[in-house]
Order: C-alpha cells, then sequence, then structure tokens
C-alpha cells in the first residue's frame, strides 16, 4: 500500500532509504548464535552453503531443508490456498545473514535460504522483504514503538534453480498486514472481485519461521506474474504485464518499461502508449467510445464497484501527488492484445473501512478545477475525475450502478459477508491470538468484530453512492 515498491537507494521525501536500519523491526529474530553456522560453499560470504547444525523446529531443520522435494513442484497452486489448516514455512540462513537482511531491508535484496514447507525440502531458495511506503519505509519511524513488528517478505523459488516450482510457482508473498489485525481483509476482498469476475490473485495465511523462531502469521499471496497470467488466460498467457502503470499518466516508454513484470527482455510498450495518447487526445465526447476500444468498459465498470463496495482508499481511483504530478497506485493492467487491457487488483488491505477525512470527491463527482488538492494519509490527492479514463466511465454511470446493485443483492450482503468473515476468523484464530509479531492495533477478536460492523456501513456508503447524479 502507499504507493509502488521501494527498491535500492531510492530517495523518498528527499530522504536517503539505504542507509535506513531495519533491524529493530522483527522482534524475536533469533540472536547471533541460534542459527547454523555457516559453511563454505557457492556465492562465499554471507550467501554461501549453509551448515546443518542449530535450530529446528516441527520436524525440520536447516538439513532436511537443504534438498528439494519434486513432490512439491507440479501440484496445483489452488490446493496450496486451499489448505486444510494454516500451514507453516521455515528459512534458514546463517545468523550474520539474516541479521543483515533486517538491517538493510528497505534495499530489498535477496538471500540465499534453505527452506521448507509443512517439513518438506524446498531447497537454495531467496528470502527478501518487500514493501512500499507505508508498509516498509515508513516503518523506518517506528523505532521503538510496536508500529512495525514485522514486514512483508516475498520468496522466489526458482533462484537457484532456473526450473525449480513450489505448487507451480516461482514466487510467493508474506504480507505482514501492518494494517489489520484481523489479518481477513486480503482474502475477503479478493474473493469478493473473483466473485464479480474480475482476475484477482489467491489469498490465504501462513505461518514464517526463520532459523526456528517464529515471525508470525502471514497473509500468503500469490504473484502477479508470468505464472498467474497464463493460468488466467491460458490460451493468451504472454502478454504484457504493467504494474501501476496508468496510460493517461506514465507517457514515458522508459518508464512503463521499467514497471513491467513480463517480457522485461524484449519490452514493446507501444500498444500501452499508444492507449494513453488517445486517451489524452480524446475530447470529452470521445472519452467513453476512446476507452471502450482498449478496454472492457463492463469489467471496468464492475472493478469501480467492487472498490467501492470496499471503501479502497488506495486503489485506482485515488491519485496521490506532489503538486506536479499525480498518480494511482495497487493494480496492474493485462495487454492480452494491443486493444485489450485488462485491470488486476493488488494489495487490498486498506479496506473494509470508512475514513472521513479522506477529503478528496468520489469518483462520480465532475470536478471542475483540477488544480485542487485534497488531505489523503498524511498527503494530498487530486480528484480522481480530472483524469480521463475514469471521467470515460463516469459519463455513463449505469453500468457502474448495476454492478453495485448485483453486490448489494448477492455476495455483499450481510449474510453472505458475515459467513466469509466468521468461516476465516475461525480458520486464523489460533495462529492470529499466538502471533509473537502481530500488529498491535487491537486485539484479534475486536478486530474481527471491526470487520463485520463495517458492512452496514458500507453497504449504505454503496447506496449512497450510487444516487449520484450522471454527468
Amino acid at each position: 500500500m502507499y504507493g509502488r515498491s521501494i527498491r535500492g537507494s531510492a530517495a523518498v521525501n528527499g530522504q536517503t532509504l539505504g542507509g535506513v536500519v531495519f533491524g529493530f523491526l522483527l522482534l524475536g529474530a533469533p540472536a547471533c548464535d541460534d542459527a547454523p553456522p555457516q559453511t563454505a560453499g557457492p556465492g562465499g560470504g554471507a550467501g554461501g552453503s549453509h551448515g546443518t547444525a542449530g535450530a529446528s523446529t516441527g520436524g525440520t531443520s536447516a538439513q532436511s531443508c537443504a534438498t528439494f522435494d519434486p513432490t512439491l513442484a507440479d501440484v496445483d497452486a489452488q490446493a496450496l490456498f486451499d489448505y486444510a489448516h494454516v500451514p507453516a514455512f521455515d528459512f534458514y540462513l546463517p545468523a550474520q545473514a539474516w541479521a543483515a537482511l533486517q538491517q538493510n531491508a528497505a534495499e530489498e535484496q535477496w538471500a540465499e535460504v534453505d527452506g521448507c514447507f509443512e517439513g518438506q525440502g524446498l531447497g537454495r531458495v531467496a528470502l527478501r522483504f518487500k514493501g512500499s511506503y507505508g508498509s516498509l519505509f515508513a516503518c523506518a519511524g517506528a523505532l521503538g514503538s510496536n508500529a512495525c513488528r514485522k514486514l512483508s517478505m516475498k520468496v522466489k523459488f526458482n533462484e537457484y534453480a532456473t526450473d525449480q516450482r513450489f505448487y507451480g510457482l516461482k514466487r510467493l508473498n508474506f504480507n505482514a498486514n501492518r494494517f489489520d489485525d484481523s489479518r481477513i481483509k486480503e482474502r475477503l476482498a479478493y474473493d469478493l472481485f473473483r466473485s464479480m469476475g474480475i482476475t484477482a490473485p489467491r489469498a490465504a495465511w501462513a505461518v514464517v519461521r526463520v532459523n526456528g523462531e517464529s515471525q508470525g502469521l502471514f497473509g500468503m499471496v500469490e504473484e502477479v506474474d508470468g505464472r498467474f497470467t497464463s493460468d488466467r488466460w491460458p490460451d493468451n498467457g504472454d502478454g504484457n504485464l504493467i504494474k501501476e502503470a496508468w496510460p493517461t499518466v506514465d507517457t514515458s516508454e522508459a518508464d512503463v518499461i521499467s514497471r513491467l513484470s513480463t517480457n522485461e527482455d524484449n519490452p514493446d510498450v507501444s500498444a500501452f502508449l499508444a492507449f494513453g495518447e488517445a486517451m489524452n487526445a480524446a475530447s470529452e465526447n470521445e472519452l467513453r467510445s476512446t476507452l471502450a476500444a482498449y478496454m472492457q468498459l463492463e469489467q471496468f465498470e464492475r472493478f469501480l464497484a467492487v472498490e467501492d463496495a470496499l471503501a479502497s482508499y488506495d486503489g485506482i481511483t485515488y491519485f496521490w501527488t506532489d503538486g506536479s504530478s499525480s498518480r494511482n497506485h495497487n493494480f496492474y493492467l493485462y495487454q492480452q492484445a494491443a486493444d485489450n487491457f485488462t485491470l488486476v487488483p493488488w494489495d487490498v488491505e486498506s479496506t473494509f473501512w470508512i475514513n472521513p477525512n479522506h477529503a478528496a470527491p468520489h469518483w462520480t463527482v465532475a470536478q471542475q478545477d483540477c488544480s485542487l488538492t485534497y488531505p489523503y494519509w498524511e498527503g494530498l490527492a487530486k480528484a480522481p475525475a480530472c483524469d480521463p479514463m475514469i471521467r470515460a466511465v463516469g459519463s455513463d454511470l449505469s453500468g457502474w450502478r448495476a454492478a453495485a446493485q448485483e453486490l448489494l443483492d448477492g455476495p455483499f450482503t450481510e449474510a453472505a459477508m458475515n459467513g466469509a468473515i466468521n468461516r476465516w476468523a475461525e480458520f486464523i484464530k489460533k495462529e492470529a491470538e499466538a502471533d509473537p509479531t502481530p500488529p498491535s492495533y487491537g486485539p484479534f477478536a475486536s478486530a474481527v468484530a471491526g470487520v463485520r460492523s463495517s458492512v452496514p456501513a458500507l453497504r449504505a456508503r454503496l447506496q449512497q453512492l450510487m444516487v449520484a447524479p450522471s454527468r
């Protein structure tokens, strides 16, 4: 959330991230002599081969995790996200490498680790911290507090054996759920998108241990990458997948290429640039027909209806601004063809609550003065209707209203949502209450109750939005 992932020593708000120390973030990190000692091996240094002595938990050890179990390779990924209980991942690396990884978390550098899944060996894989402004960089200001007890992580299964897969996947995300003590919002939100026919990543949960020390309960979220596109579009899965690039905003070829999640070795973003050029050049009367030439309007309308039902304050209709430019966040665009782009949601933790302090007008509200800015989180936002693509959908709200009504009458009824909330809360209750590094804004049970109590208010909000006049 809060913008794009921050890599390397990038500067944000004039501050350099490379020197930020994050070692304090992961409470309960093992002491230096708790992990297996390092031995000589490939790569040398802190990332070399790992010794086999040291901590073991739940029947796993550095030795048992060092060899990949081939039975894990080709299992259908759906089975991972439908696991009968909350599974556990174990990762082992030298203590000094773990300390360095924490200390330089903002760099998002990979470390060599040996891994196990439910006691079965993953072999040598890569692990790093991950995040964006609010879930990684902003945690630097949490020294001495409990605001960032843990950071999100990502594991790459094919870094050292290029053909290696885990449940058919190359990568997997472990989200720390910094802003969600209930830990169920991601699952609920992605399921709601899917219920409306929107392609979305799968999500469940996992316990993560490092060198035998529990790092707590994490949201386990599917990576949106080439494996994802091949699975969702089996007849057309080799197109461009572009993270957080918006056609009317990102008009630089180099910038769009830098946001590619597929086809990075042979990039061609000419269709994306043509899409943006057409939208920015269209007259007001041409906006909707121009958008329809590149995207399925019904899909766009249904996507917006779900974001509105969830009160997504960090989705496609919130345009952060620094005064000179503005952009939205937390989505992918998949290019099936030169004239066919599809939205995919991402990072949906900031949902299921209504924040009256976000003063930016709703995307359905016409805006006459696009120089105006509005308080938003710790920054400013511009009115979403200033964007040509948003304005194109807003020129005829009938399809969006129909999708919103479908939600209200179906998957977003109080009965349906309470059933899902109760199911998933019960599924993770034991692990959530035992988590040694919870978000710490409140107890698990009260957080779940908060999500449950938000549903009637969110339904009422959506109903009120639906009566907004057409432009």
